[in-house]
C-alpha cells in the first residue's frame, strides 16, 4: 500500500482534524469504555449521522473493522491520551493516528497497557514512550514533508496493523457515544515549567528546597482550604470516577464555558483533593494543591495572599534566594564558565541590560522605576530592576523575562550601545542589541543567521547547546568585556521598582 490509498482523507470528514484509534480486538464496548464513553448514552447510527455529535470534542464514534476496532474522532484528541491508550491497548495491539487545523499530530503505538512509542510526524520528530525506535524501520519508509503528514500517518497506521483505513469504512452503521474523559496523569514538577514559579517564584523557591513532610504539611493545608466545598461523600468511594463524572456533569469544558461557580468549586476541590492523594512525590502533589487552592479563592472572589502567606509559613518562612546563592563561576571556554545560570535561582527567567556610558538614572528611567533602595540582587514576587556600574557599563538585572525589553533597548539606543539579554526555561531565549543611529538586530541562539551588527561578537562562541541561557551570558560578555559573576550578584545594586 501506499500514500496514494489515502487521496480520499482531503475531500473526506476527517481531513482537517481527525483522530483515528485502531485496536486489536472484537470487543466493542470494551473500546468504548476505555475512551470514558458513556455506554448508557451511546446510540447506533451511520457515521453521516453522527458528524453532529463528533463535531465536539468529547465524543466517539466505534466499529468493528476486520480484526480491529476503530474509534473515530473528527474534532477530537483522546485517542493520542496515554491514559486512554493504556487502557485500550489492553485488549490488543493499538496504533493511533491525530492530527488537526493547527498542523499539531501525533503518533502512537501502544501494547499491554504500555506505550511503546509516539511522535509528531516528521523523519526527526523526538519521539517517548518505552521502545521509542521500536518502529523505525517503517517511519524511515514514510514521506512526512509537509502536506503529506496526515496521509503519512494514516499510512504508517496500515503498515503497523496490515490493515489500511478505507474510505467505505466512513458508511457504515458506528456505534457514537459521549465522553466522560479519563483523569489525566498527575505527572511530577518539571523545573522551570510550573506556573507557579512565575506567579509566585519566591514561594516556588521555598517549595523546592524544602523536606518532604513540610512539603506534604503545605498540600495538606492547601486541600483544607478548599475541600469544604467538595461535596465529596464519607467512606471509601471511587475517587476518580467521582470527579470524572462531576466533570461530565459539569459539562466538557469542565472549569470553563457554562458551568456554574458552586460546580467548578467542587472540580477544583475534588482535584486537589486527587492531587494529594496520586501525586509521585510532596513537591508535586504542594505545586498540585496549592495551584488548585489559588484557582478556588479566585472562583470565590476571595484574595489569595493570606493564604500563600500561610504556607510559606508552613515552610518556616524561609528567606528568598539571593546573590550568588552558593554557585561559583567555571572555568574553560565562555560556555562553561557561564555554566553555572543553569542551577541558579536566576536561571528560570531572567533579564539583563547592558548600557554604555549610561547614567543610572538613564537606565532607571527608561524602564519607568524609582529607587527605593540597595542590596543584592534577590528573587522577588514585585517587579524590581537591580542596577550597578561595572567598568563603562550600566548593568540593569530583573528576575523574569521583561516583555517589554524591547522597548527598553528602543528607549535607551538614541543615546548609547545597548544590548539586552533574556531567557524563560518555558519561553523565549533572545538578545536586542543597538547602536545609536542604528537599528535594533535581534538574535535567537540557534535559530537563524546571526545578525551583521552581532556578527564579530558571536564568530569566538561555540555554537548553543541545551540551555541558552551560559550562551547569551557569554554573548554579553563578548560585546562588553565583562563577565557576568555569581559573585556580581552580591555586590551593592540600586534596586528600583516601576513608578
Amino acid at each position: 500500500m501506499t500514500e496514494d490509498d489515502f487521496d480520499w482523507l482531503s475531500t473526506s470528514p476527517l481531513g482537517e482534524a481527525a483522530c483515528v484509534t485502531m485496536v486489536k480486538t472484537t470487543d466493542v464496548d470494551a473500546v468504548v469504555r476505555g475512551f470514558g464513553g458513556m455506554a448508557g448514552e451511546a446510540r447506533t447510527v451511520s457515521f453521516a449521522e453522527a458528524g453532529d455529535e463528533l463535531g465536539q470534542a468529547y465524543a466517539v464514534a466505534v466499529c468493528r473493522r476486520g480484526e480491529y476496532v476503530v474509534a473515530v474522532e473528527t474534532n477530537g484528541f483522546q485517542g493520542s491520551r496515554p491514559e486512554v491508550l493504556r487502557r485500550v491497548s489492553r485488549l490488543g495491539e493499538t496504533v493511533s493516528a491525530f492530527w488537526n487545523v493547527e498542523a499539531l499530530t501525533r503518533f502512537s503505538y501502544a501494547a499491554d497497557g504500555r506505550i511503546k512509542t509516539a511522535f509528531e510526524a516528521g523523519a526527526g520528530s523526538a519521539k517517548d514512550g518505552e521502545d521509542p525506535d521500536c518502529l523505525a524501520p517503517l517511519v524511515a519508509e514514510i514521506d512526512w514533508e509537509a502536506g503529506h503528514r496526515r496521509t503519512g500517518l494514516l499510512l504508517l497506521a496500515a503498515r503497523v496493523t496490515g490493515q489500511p483505513f478505507s474510505e467505505d469504512w466512513l458508511s457504515g452503521e458506528v456505534l457514537v457515544a459521549p465522553i466522560a474523559e479519563h483523569l489525566e496523569d498527575v505527572h511530577p514538577v518539571t523545573p522551570g515549567f510550573e506556573s507557579l514559579e512565575y506567579r509566585h517564584p519566591v514561594l516556588a523557591a521555598a517549595l523546592h528546597r524544602a523536606g518532604d513532610e513540610p512539603l506534604l504539611a503545605v498540600a495538606r493545608a492547601a486541600v483544607g482550604e478548599v475541600a469544604a466545598s467538595a461535596g465529596v461523600p464519607s467512606g471509601d468511594v471511587e475517587f476518580d470516577e467521582l470527579i470524572r463524572m462531576a466533570r461530565y456533569e459539569a459539562g466538557w469544558s469542565g472549569y470553563g464555558g457554562h458551568a456554574s461557580d458552586a460546580d467548578r468549586l467542587r472540580l477544583v476541590a475534588l482535584d486537589a483533593i486527587r492531587a494529594l492523594r496520586t501525586a509521585p512525590n510532596p513537591l508535586t502533589a504542594a505545586f498540585k494543591t496549592i495551584d488548585a487552592a489559588e484557582l478556588a479563592q479566585q472562583l470565590d472572589r476571595r484574595d489569595p495572599a493570606p493564604m500563600l502567606a500561610g504556607f510559606l509559613d508552613l515552610l518556616g518562612n524561609p528567606p528568598a534566594p539571593s546573590g550568588a546563592d552558593g554557585a561559583r563561576a567555571g572555568t574553560g571556554g565562555p560556555l562553561e564558565r557561564h555554566a553555572w545560570i543553569t542551577d541558579h535561582w536566576l536561571g528560570l527567567a531572567a533579564s539583563i541590560t547592558y548600557a554604555r556610558s549610561a547614567p543610572l538614572d538613564t537606565v532607571a528611567a527608561a524602564f519607568g522605576a524609582i529607587p527605593f533602595g540597595a542590596g543584592p540582587v534577590s528573587l522577588t514576587d514585585t517587579e524590581q530592576v537591580a542596577l550597578r556600574r561595572e567598568n563603562d557599563w550600566t548593568i540593569a538585572i530583573a528576575f523574569n523575562r521583561s516583555p517589554f525589553a524591547h522597548r527598553v533597548v528602543d528607549t535607551l539606543r538614541p543615546h548609547t550601545t545597548v544590548l539586552n539579554i533574556g531567557w524563560e526555561t518555558r519561553g523565549n531565549k533572545l538578545a536586542y542589541y543597538a547602536r545609536p543611529g542604528h537599528d535594533v538586530a535581534v538574535i535567537r541562539p540557534g535559530q537563524g543567521d546571526v545578525p551583521a551588527p552581532l556578527a564579530p561578537f558571536t564568530t569566538s562562541l561555540p555554537a548553543p547547546a541545551g540551555n541558552a541561557a551560559p550562551w547569551l551570558l557569554a554573548l554579553g560578555e563578548a560585546v562588553t568585556g565583562i563577565a557576568f559573576t555569581p559573585e556580581g550578584l552580591d555586590a551593592h545594586h540600586t534596586l528600583l521598582r516601576p513608578g
